[in-house]
């Protein structure tokens, strides 16, 4: 798992790929052993964007345009730093999803054909980040991603149990509470730490990394040929508002301002790979002029949703659409507005039921309908049973059970990250997911079936609906169509 920058548990269609081996050149595209000892030549191109507008209101945009050379590297990555505001002596990325914050849209295009095009990336993003391991993120992912999210206990100092009684669990970054804001605070790592009270620590803003695969599905089991495709390769970008979303400011800092992208760390690290010594990949080219291979993209459902926080729950039914196409799973949170500076999340959580005062969580219920059918044969609503559908169609998540379903007190009262209450995480990871069985759906399209009572700042519902595509190369021109 060390080499993988996100899990590798994603529906993988290229079982169900075309393998072409000719004259004993095995398929270079598909992610997986060679079973032929190459040479392998990678040659990286720091690429400037093409285009690069970040406005202070509203949304804005970037491009980037490849090379036609070699085969696409599925790990290279975008490099993104963030200009910290002034008098904010303390912020850092949410920890959920790290400067994977900043992204709104991410389009990948072989000339005007879109290959991944996936909406408010950032919360897909973070379910997709709730899978990596808690080690992952202390001893790498917090330096290279910003994301931060690992969970250790909290042993007693005193007394005849002291060192073997938890009173509970607080967040783990490899450094010890206390500090400027209260005992139990927990600061940022150096490295993630946002400081724009001098010119000095501006010009220290960290810079971080942005793996290629995580924001293209496409690029997890395939290598783009670029040397075979005629058309040109774009990345195209669309960056979320400067103001409150982008990072997490310390509790004496001022939330409303603007955390800019500096356009000089703005850089795509593009890894170009050549196999063989000889004309082996000229070879490949020419016993492949006609190939076909498929792959897996999202579509976005969002709407904003009634409050749902009254007794007894308020009923929702969605029509997700996706009539027609192979559905493999669908995957539901209830988000909160865009403007939350304050909390470690950010404003990519996904809200879980109400918690009462006793202790109980409120009620929620969930199914799926297609094909004039309910997936299951009553609605779900133990969450125990939820976060089994979650684990069965994603991967475990390494969350705990108060930040899943927002059961139990597991986080230490009084315990802050760089001054934000981490009690607070609890229900913030409510993800639904579950894979779909009934085959392609129908030209009723996929209904979400939802009953719940539900924080008044679950104000958004998303349904990511994971379909398949199929994607040919014919003499160097890309044809797409749904399968």
């Amino acid at each position: 798992m060390d080499g993988d920058s996100q899990t590798q548990t994603d529906v993988n269609p290229s079982a169900s790929a075309q393998v072409t081996v000719s004259g004993g050149i095995p398929d270079f595209i598909r992610l997986d052993q060679i079973p032929v000892n190459y040479i392998q030549q990678v040659e990286t191109d720091l690429l400037e964007p093409v285009v690069n507008n970040d406005p202070t209101l509203g949304d804005g945009f970037c491009r980037f345009q490849l090379q036609r050379k070699g085969f696409l590297h599925s790990h290279s990555k975008l490099f993104l730093s963030l200009v910290p505001a002034g008098t904010n002596a303390e912020a850092m990325p949410p920890v959920n999803v790290g400067i994977g914050s900043v992204i709104k849209k991410a389009v990948l295009k072989v000339g005007n054909q879109v290959i991944n095009e996936i909406g408010d990336w950032q919360h897909l993003h973070a379910v997709k980040s709730s899978l990596i391991a808690n080690e992952l993120n202390k001893e790498r992912e917090q330096y290279l991603t910003g994301r931060s999210l690992c969970h250790k206990f909290k042993y007693d100092k005193t007394g005849d149990l002291a060192g073997r009684q938890a009173d509970g669990i607080i967040l783990d970054n490899g450094v010890e509470e206390g500090g400027r804001l209260t005992a139990n605070n927990t600061s940022p790592v150096d490295a993630l730490v946002m400081d724009g009270t001098s010119a000095v620590t501006i010009a220290e803003s960290p810079s971080y990394a942005v793996d290629l695969s995580d924001l293209f599905p496409f690029l997890k089991v395939h290598q783009l040929p670029l040397y075979m495709i005629e058309q040109p390769i774009t990345i195209e970008l669309t960056w979320a508002p400067q103001i409150s979303s982008r990072a997490i400011v310390s509790s004496d800092g001022n939330g409303g301002l603007a955390y800019a992208l500096d356009p000089n760390e703005t850089k795509f690290m593009a890894d170009y790979i050549f196999y063989g010594s000889g004309d082996e990949m000229e070879q490949y080219r020419q016993a492949n002029q006609d190939m076909t291979f498929s792959f897996v993209d999202y579509r976005l459902n969002s709407a904003t949703i009634p409050d749902m926080s009254g007794a007894g729950g308020t009923t929702i039914i969605r029509n997700l659409g996706m009539a027609n196409r192979m559905v493999t799973r669908v995957v539901t949170v209830f988000s909160q507005q865009s403007t939350a500076s304050g909390q470690l999340a950010g404003a990519f959580s996904s809200k879980a039921p109400v918690r009462a005062g006793d202790g109980s969580v409120g009620v929620f219920k969930y199914n799926v309908r297609y094909n004039d059918r309910f997936e299951f044969a009553s609605d779900v609503e133990n969450t125990a049973r939820l976060f089994s559908l979650l684990t069965d169609a994603e991967s475990v998540p390494f969350v705990t059970r108060e930040e899943f379903s927002n059961a139990g007190a597991l986080f230490v009262a009084g315990s802050t990250m760089i001054g934000r209450s981490q009690p607070l995480l609890g229900g913030e990871f409510f993800y639904n997911s579950t894979r779909l069985t009934g085959g392609r759906v129908g030209h009723r399209g996929i209904e979400l079936h939802i009953t719940g009572q539900m924080p008044a700042t679950a104000i958004t519902l998303r349904s990511y609906c994971e379909y398949l595509r199929v994607a040919r190369l014919r003499n160097g021109k890309f044809e797409l169509f749904n399968a």
